[in-house]
């Protein structure tokens, strides 16, 4: 149920079985990568967007969206079983991170998960749902995973290659693959013997069969080029082009722009004896232009569907028009984005690019406090102040009063600001900064001092103790090579811990022991574990395991209660004291971070915004996001 807020409101860590999405008609946040119909025909009106910022949305055809984030990496490519409510998606960094994942739309559960090492240049379902087929950047190429029990399976007798496309018939019998150096091969996928081979234009892309699989078609270099039984039949120079067929169709439809919002839906069309038309005009579309450009576009039997580099989405007509139309834009942009949370005695603060608000989930009253200079994260101070900071900018870490708006600027960093932590030691109040990973200073609350106490590489974290020494995480693969040292301030003595590991960071304290996160390479790969580290017996515990690699987890500690988002699915709440623990229900998006008062715990996600939780039990009491109008919406 959505509802608008008004004064008064109602060892080894699993993959979660719960979770919820969201129905609006709220954008995506970043570019749309990727749009699929839901059935291979396309005749229900409902399609599949996929996005750099994570999530995925089911677009029902009356305009409505179920949002869900399945990845915090971009999702570049998208694959829908023949049935339409199972899905296989590429997840990126760009970098190291190379994921495929399966999961099923009902249920939003994983059902299957991959590494590659290098990136994925293809991804599809066999005909019939059989196989799912991933091409890859190596010289092995194409890997097919038989879905009944999700098993990779030695069906090509031979190195594909590298390979940018793959379709299968309607039979699965035959299977088509492109390599980007201009091969065309048809294999029976029975046997796995390559059938035939054809040598056709090299660096083609966006490719598709079509024509029941009598024509192929792809876009290099502003042309369109069209082969029949691997000969060239067409070249057709287009703008900017998107071909936005798919296998289904008899004529080749796509789609041209000329970067001004002006667009085009053009035509070609099959004829007899592998000849195909020139192109014919469908319609012209008056549509988004500069940082909503289209950037993603498919048809379907009746309709266009349109994804914008800014993450909105549009949708028009296939039937021909003689006049200019404008694209419909199915998507709004109304929440405004948090990005950071503190407690403030009973209520949190809330801080978005402009704007600091103060609100708690009993009242639903939310009161707009001071405006904002674009600082991305908050920290609660005392005599109802607050301390501002960028990160990843060089901008002035500021203390605002919200009582007189006042604001005063405290320090001035040299290089972007990684992180910035409030310490007390013995009555005094310190912020410790880390800049550009290599540099952390040690800011004085009361004497106004910054001051320089460690550089080096690689650093990830730090926190001030009880004992006058600063702590500080990094990588191990740096000097000194260990995940964690100490350092004195005052006689600024550096002194390397023997800690095993291969990165430390994320740290909490409460002045006597460090909590923190801690990557450990063994024989089974790189495993991600929950550490305490008691700094006067010097002794290091594991807490809590997760057996992969999960380098952007938090951990958040209040009184015995220590709280880590390891495995970034869900938050999970450890008791120190009981070795119990529980996870919150996650909502639509996944967690970021967490803060908590003596009453409620409230969460911040990816997408911005907030889950309400109580401190005792995993219930999830509600999402709330805050619209550009300064109200709570409800989910």
């Amino acid at each position: 149920m959505k509802k608008y807020i008004g004064l008064l409101a109602a060892a080894l860590l699993s993959f979660s079985i719960y979770a919820q999405s969201h129905i609006s008609t709220q954008s995506h946040q970043a570019q749309v990568t990727q749009i699929s119909p839901v059935s291979a025909r396309g005749t229900d009106g409902s399609y599949y967007t996929a996005s750099d910022d994570g999530f995925v949305i089911k677009w029902s055809f009356d305009g409505q969206g179920e949002h869900y984030q399945f990845s915090d990496v971009s999702i570049k490519l998208l694959a829908v079983s023949p049935g339409g409510n199972e899905i296989a998606i590429y997840e990126t960094d760009g970098g190291s991170i190379n994921r495929l994942t399966v999961w099923d739309w009902k249920t939003l559960t994983r059902k299957y998960l991959k590494k590659f090492s290098d990136s994925i240049t293809s991804l599809s379902y066999s005909a019939k749902g059989t196989y799912l087929i991933a091409g890859t950047a190596t010289v092995d190429g194409a890997v097919c995973i038989r879905t009944q029990g999700w098993q990779i399976v030695d069906k090509i007798k031979a190195n594909t290659g590298i390979v940018s496309y793959i379709h299968t018939s309607g039979t699965e019998k035959t299977c088509v693959f492109y390599s980007p150096s201009g091969a065309l091969s048809f294999y029976d996928f029975t046997t796995g013997k390559l059938k035939q081979k054809m040598q056709i234009l090299k660096g083609l892309s966006q490719t598709v069969m079509y024509n029941d699989n009598r024509l192929f078609a792809g876009v290099r270099d502003n042309t369109i080029y069209i082969t029949a039984s691997g000969k060239t039949i067409a070249s057709v120079p287009a703008n900017n082009p998107i071909i936005i067929s798919t296998e289904a169709d008899y004529n080749l439809y796509y789609l041209e722009t000329d970067g001004r919002g002006n667009y085009e839906v053009k035509m070609i069309e099959s004829q007899e004896e592998n000849k195909v038309s020139n192109p014919r005009l469908v319609k012209s579309l008056k549509g988004p232009r500069g940082s909503a450009v289209v950037t993603a576009a498919v048809k379907d039997a009746t309709s266009i569907y349109f994804g914008g580099k800014n993450g909105s989405v549009y949708k028009s007509e296939v039937e021909a028009t003689i006049t200019t139309n404008t694209m419909v834009e199915m998507t709004e942009n109304i929440y405004s984005k948090i990005y950071g949370m503190a407690p403030a005695e009973n209520d949190f603060y809330f801080l978005t690019t402009n704007a600091i608000y103060r609100s708690s989930y009993d009242t639903g009253v939310i009161s707009r406090l001071s405006t904002t200079s674009g600082e991305t994260d908050i920290i609660a101070y005392k005599n109802n102040s607050a301390i501002l900071w960028s990160q990843s900018e060089n901008s002035p870490v500021k203390l605002v009063n919200l009582e007189t708006k006042a604001s005063s600027v405290l320090f001035t960093p040299k290089n972007s600001v990684q992180k910035v932590k409030l310490c007390s030691v013995e009555g005094n109040d310190f912020l410790i900064e880390i800049e550009s990973n290599s540099v952390v200073n040690l800011y004085d609350m009361q004497s106004g001092k910054l001051s320089e106490i460690y550089s080096g590489t690689g650093i990830q974290d730090a926190v001030y103790m009880n004992n006058k020494l600063v702590y500080i995480a990094k990588s191990a693969a740096t000097n000194p090579q260990t995940p964690l040292l100490s350092v004195n301030p005052e006689t600024m003595e550096t002194v390397p811990l023997p800690i095993k590991g291969n990165v430390t960071y994320a740290l909490s304290t409460d002045g006597k022991t460090i909590y923190g996160l801690n990557i450990i390479s063994d024989d089974t790969g790189r495993n991600t574990y929950v550490f305490s580290y008691n700094i006067y017996t010097k002794q290091m515990t594991n807490i809590l395991k997760f057996a992969e690699e999960d380098a952007e987890a938090f951990t958040y500690l209040s009184g015995n209660t220590l709280f880590t988002n390891i495995g970034r699915n869900k938050v999970y709440c450890y008791n120190l004291s009981t070795k119990k623990r529980f996870a919150y229900n996650r909502s639509a998006s996944i967690p970021k971070t967490l803060c908590l008062n003596s009453r409620r715990a409230v969460i911040l996600n990816s997408n911005g915004s907030i889950s309400w939780c109580g401190t005792t039990d995993s219930k999830l009491l509600a999402d709330w996001y805050l619209t550009k109008d300064d109200q709570w919406y409800e989910f």
